[in-house]
């Protein structure tokens, strides 16, 4: 079920700021800081289905510090993907649609170079063997 309102602060949600040197700094929960390039980004959400994406980028801070599910890629054995559930999406400035029973954002992410590969949104997360952190 897809329902449409209004964002709540929707002029507070801007697309992903970027430094000077054109990337973003996101922490995570086990992986350390992680970079996105601003040309990266460009790339992700280049293809006119993905230009929600820009109206959704907290998101991504979110589930790298947040997950509900991490685990390894199946074939990219340097590649971790982050799950995070949401139950809203901003479809384009202003316009939210409240997404039952949810839907995941993934975050890609290279374990070896700290860089964020990629970004999309799921149904359900994909299978794999799950991420367990080396003990302190």
């Amino acid at each position: 079920m897809v329902k449409v309102q209004n964002c709540q602060n929707h002029d507070k949600m801007p697309d992903i700021e970027f430094g000077n040197d054109g990337r973003c700094v996101f922490p995570t929960k086990y992986h350390g800081d992680l970079t996105l390039s601003k040309t990266k980004w460009d790339i992700i959400c280049s293809e006119p289905e993905r230009h929600y994406y820009r109206f959704n980028g907290e998101k991504i801070a979110t589930t790298l510090i947040n997950p509900d599910i991490v685990r390894h890629h199946k074939s990219q054995k340097n590649q971790i993907l982050y799950y995070k559930k949401f139950l809203r999406l901003c479809s384009d400035r202003g316009i939210e649609l409240s997404c039952y029973p949810g839907i995941f954002f993934a975050v890609v992410v290279d374990s070896e170079t700290s860089k964020i590969c990629t970004i999309y949104p799921v149904e359900q997360p994909k299978t794999g063997k799950l991420f367990v952190p080396p003990k302190k």
